[in-house]
């Protein structure tokens, strides 16, 4: 779940950024080491191949292999075009983030509106902030897995107190092929009505404000189940995810020390520091920038920096 490091870096000074550097939970060496080290073993099996086991001819055949995927490599345009795709997935992010469902101006509102102090008045504000947390419950449950776990089936929403048996019978009684995302917003504006009928909302535009505000409430969530529905288009992400791939699978022989190479045309490296240094900086920026689209694709999810959903639905019955 989401990573919070905002005190680490509350002062500017000379160590600060190191101490956010050497952090594990959710940073770019949890997330990049596993592929770093297959990568690494891979190279270092071709170079030991093509150092001891290879005999002259065999080389020679190796070399000109190795110096035509490192020419030919450059042809992937792997920043231009994850450039694009984090900043596509990035912009996604936000705009999910922004439709998380805050009940706060509701809640305040609701509580502003719908006066009195007589336990009738108490039970419909607090009603209808509950049919609100059921609509997000419902909602969340279809698009996080933490929360699909919490509440498994609609019945887990009565154990833990967010619809009463009666409530249920009428949610059931509605036979409907899509999700009811609807019902408990119905019961909201129903609820809203009754309130103003019996005068518990003062005047009439304070009656329209509230339905505005709950009505935005409900068009935020609802827009969670569409980007649900229409993710990223899934050939962008395979072209995106292949591409870097391929990149490195040719590194893999275009960035290995050739023994011969001021005889082949085209190859470059005259140093054998045996240990591929440039190119393991090379995996971690840009393995890691593809990580952080990764992450940021579904944020609802359960990755480190996902969103708490389950802190969220808390925080909103609170």
């Amino acid at each position: 779940m989401t990573v919070a490091y905002s005190l680490d870096v509350a002062t500017s000074g000379l160590f600060t950024q190191v101490k956010v550097l050497l952090r594990w939970k959710g940073s770019v060496w949890k997330s990049i080491w596993s592929e770093l080290l297959i990568w690494l073993l891979m190279y270092s099996v071709l170079s030991v191949i093509y150092r001891v086991l290879l005999n002259k001819t065999q080389r020679e055949v190796f070399e000109q292999l190795c110096t035509f995927f490192d020419t030919f490599s450059v042809f992937i345009p792997v920043t231009f075009m994850l450039g694009f795709y984090v900043s596509i997935v990035y912009n996604r992010w936000t705009k999910v983030f922004d439709n998380v469902g805050w009940i706060d101006t509701s809640a305040l509102t609701i509580a502003q509106y719908i006066r009195g102090t007589s336990e009738r008045a108490r039970l419909i504000r607090r009603n209808c902030i509950r049919y609100m947390i059921v609509a997000q419950a419902m909602v969340f449950r279809d698009v996080s897995p933490a929360i699909r776990r919490r509440f498994p089936t609609m019945r887990h929403l009565i154990s833990a107190g967010l619809l009463t048996e009666d409530e249920m019978i009428e949610f059931d009684a509605i036979v409907s092929p899509q999700s009811k995302y609807w019902q408990p917003i119905q019961w909201l504006f129903s609820l809203v009505t009754i309130a103003k009928d019996e005068g518990l909302i003062a005047d009439y535009y304070l009656y329209v404000d509230l339905m505005d505000k709950m009505r935005d409430f409900r068009t935020k969530i609802l827009n969670l189940v569409i980007f649900d529905m229409v993710p990223i288009p899934l050939v962008y992400t395979q072209v995106v995810n292949l591409a870097v791939r391929t990149y490195f699978l040719l590194a893999l022989f275009g960035r290995q020390f050739l023994e011969n190479s001021n005889n082949i045309p085209g190859a470059k490296w005259k140093i054998d520091i045996y240990f591929p240094v440039m190119t393991s900086l090379q995996i971690v920026f840009i393995i890691g920038w593809l990580k952080v689209s990764e992450v940021m694709l579904n944020p609802l999810g359960e990755d480190d920096e996902d969103f708490e959903t389950n802190w969220i639905i808390e925080r909103n019955l609170q």
